[in-house]
């Protein structure tokens, strides 16, 4: 983990090309402080990213980590399965060094959590 004297990094948002988002297919980077979320500097910048309790519950926000380091002091509902499988919930995540995300991975953190029976997986799937 390097910290800066600054305590901001760069985040580097890429929203999939097969996005519903607005931002389908778009790059972005943000500069996000030690004490912000990924979400909250995404919509600082102009950059609608979808979440809805955030408060790290309902995993609409769900990303994939490509490369560098986030902590999750307050999420309600992450644990180290997610963590060990790539995923970081942008509502609750706190960059501690330049990282890059993949956003709108609701589904397949869906089906990760479904997968290890860990909610709200089976019972968003109907299985």
């Amino acid at each position: 983990m390097t910290r800066r004297a600054n305590a901001t990094w760069t985040v580097t948002v890429v929203v999939p090309d097969e996005s519903s988002l607005d931002a389908a297919g778009e790059t972005v980077e943000l500069e996000v402080a030690e004490h912000e979320t990924i979400l909250a500097a995404a919509r600082s910048a102009g950059v609608w990213l979808p979440a809805d309790c955030q408060q790290g519950w309902c995993i609409t926000c769900a990303a994939r980590l490509v490369e560098g380091d986030v902590v999750h002091p307050s999420a309600r509902r992450y644990d180290d399965g997610d963590r060990e499988a790539g995923f970081v919930l942008t509502c609750t995540a706190k960059p501690r060094a330049d990282t890059t995300v993949v956003v709108d991975q609701y589904d397949d953190l869906l089906e990760h959590r479904a997968d290890r029976g860990k909610p709200p997986g089976n019972a968003k799937l109907g299985d």
